[in-house]
């Protein structure tokens, strides 16, 4: 599943350290980090158009490019699985419908012997 994982966009690590930058910078006062931080807010197609800046989604985007990325990764997955064979399909199914056979008929007798267990005790 590591493998998979796709390595974070240089505006995520971007985002990440202008985040950690401004909560280190608000506790000692700096206004710098702040008003860029509101610059970003402010003015979301500057932040696309300036390489410094993090990029800004709306949540509707970002989700229907999540439901985009697991798809694609679904799809990666589904071409490593190794799938059994017609023969193989057929041994598991016999052994399946021989089983529930097997546990119906013990449950049935289960279920018999406790009726007349009850039925003598009731009489």
């Amino acid at each position: 599943m590591s493998r998979l994982l796709k390595k974070k966009p240089d505006s995520e690590k971007k985002r990440k350290k202008i985040d950690s930058e401004n909560s280190a910078d608000s506790e000692a006062g700096s206004a710098k980090n702040s008003i860029s931080k509101a610059a970003v807010v402010a003015s979301p197609m500057k932040a696309k158009q300036d390489k410094n800046l993090p990029e800004i989604q709306t949540g509707d985007s970002n989700f229907i490019q999540k439901a985009i990325d697991f798809l694609t990764e679904v799809k990666v997955e589904l071409k490593k699985v190794t799938w059994p064979t017609r023969k193989q399909i057929t041994g598991t199914t016999i052994v399946v419908i021989i089983f529930v056979f097997v546990v119906a008929a013990f449950l049935g007798l289960f279920d018999f012997g406790l009726a007349k267990l009850v039925q003598v005790v009731l009489t």
